[in-house]
């Protein structure tokens, strides 16, 4: 089932004879090692699992989002950080951290008298209320492999971010509707450089999802995709 999805475009620039280069999808994780390191999981304050949350440290451009399960996985560039906590409908949180250890972090809705539990009963009711969570998770038609393949035919490393050599990971949230549209598409946290405007249109492009469903009826849902770039020079 995709639910967060991370994707590492790598470019390469083009040396004196060669032919031209192309952006694909890879996977790559640094030196576990490098740096201190902080696991967690985000629930509900019905200790439900959160997905599509975004994790950053404060101060920092670092960040990540937690998967289907509500868990997040987050190197930190000093032991003892600030970790913010960011997810639509549920207020912010800050929680300081020290590398190492494990948390759980609770969030809360903004609407006062709108808990959770609340969500089936919208559903039933034929009611256009935006969850961000559903029984059922909205899929990419075709899983894991076929969104993979979308985005090779599709992304383009941006030229700004080719000609200084630049990296970053734009995160994008918007909506999948009943039908499976996808609708509200932003940036949710972006690096410039060009890499934001194409993760903005690579998602705007992608065919329609699975929706998610709530007692066995489509619904609105959420999502948070984390768009890695990594640009890499030839060895």
């Amino acid at each position: 089932m995709l639910l967060t999805t991370t994707l590492l475009f790598v470019s390469h620039l083009l040396v004196a004879g060669a032919p031209g280069a192309a952006a694909v999808p890879a996977v790559g994780i640094g030196n576990p090692m490098a740096a201190p390191v902080v696991a967690g999981r985000v629930v509900t304050e019905l200790e439900k699992p959160l997905p599509g949350v975004v994790v950053t440290i404060q101060g920092t451009p670092q960040a990540t989002s937690t998967n289907a399960t509500g868990e997040f996985l987050l190197p930190l560039s000093e032991t003892k950080s600030v970790l913010v906590f960011k997810c639509q409908g549920y207020r912010d949180q800050l929680v300081p951290v020290v590398g190492g250890n494990s948390l759980t972090v609770k969030m809360y809705s903004v609407a006062a008298n709108a808990p959770a539990e609340s969500a089936a009963a919208a559903a039933n009711a034929g009611q256009s209320k935006v969850l961000n969570f559903a029984e059922e998770l909205p899929t990419f038609p075709g899983g894991e492999s076929a969104y993979r393949a979308f985005v090779r035919q599709t992304a383009h490393y941006p030229q700004e971010a080719l000609d200084k050599g630049f990296s970053g990971t734009v995160f994008v949230s918007f909506v999948v509707d009943e039908q499976g549209r996808i609708t509200d598409a932003e940036v949710a946290k972006g690096c410039g450089h060009g890499l934001d405007q194409e993760a903005l249109r690579v998602i705007r492009l992608m065919p329609w999802w699975n929706p998610g469903r709530m007692a066995g009826k489509p619904v609105r849902v959420s999502r948070v995709l984390a768009v890695p770039f990594v640009f890499r020079q030839p060895d």
